[in-house]
């Protein structure tokens, strides 16, 4: 029995170890995208104030809107991000700190309904800015084409990355509660 209570223990450091490091790396990629995407507020600002003063279609005027609420809606993801994984408690008790863990680790947790929320705000703002353009079907296509691919990469990078840390994280919480 303190053979399997040492290896818990050590597999538990091993495994803070490897959350501190993601958690700090995820973070510093939070930061930098939300900084380009509340860089981006402020052009699409001026987009839309372009739109009005040259007089714009309202479906362009419109589109810009929604581009710009879409970056919005990113901008405030990736600050949620930031705080998530910047501010991790670390003393909290193991077990919630490592059930913590596995939610942070596990693809669409949390704020997904932002994601959702920005990619159609964008959408939308294609769409709206080629409604009356025969080619309308087609920049569908590659908008949800990209779509789908970014969600099959980043699985694709979670799987290899951040799965094995979950997995992890889960055997450890099970060995703690059984």
């Amino acid at each position: 029995m303190e053979t399997n209570g040492k290896m818990v223990n050590n597999d538990l450091n091993d495994l803070i170890y490897k959350l501190k490091n993601e958690d700090e790396r995820y973070a510093g990629i939070s930061k930098r995208l939300q900084i380009v995407y509340w860089v981006l507020v402020p052009i699409y600002l001026v987009f839309i104030t372009r739109d009005i003063i040259v007089k714009s279609s309202v479906t362009d005027i419109i589109g810009s809107f929604c581009f710009l609420f879409g970056m919005i809606a990113f901008a405030l993801l990736f600050s949620y991000y930031y705080r998530e994984y910047k501010y991790v408690d670390y003393a909290q008790p193991t077990l919630i700190m490592l059930k913590k863990a596995v939610r942070r680790y596990t693809p669409f947790y949390g704020m997904g309904w932002l994601v959702f929320l920005g990619v159609l705000l964008i959408n939308i703002g294609l769409s709206t800015r080629s409604l009356f353009d025969s080619d309308l079907l087609t920049i569908q296509l590659i908008f949800w084409g990209a779509m789908i691919g970014a969600v099959l990469i980043g699985l694709a990078i979670w799987q290899v990355r951040y799965r094995p840390i979950r997995d992890e994280a889960l055997r450890l919480i099970r060995e703690m509660e059984g």
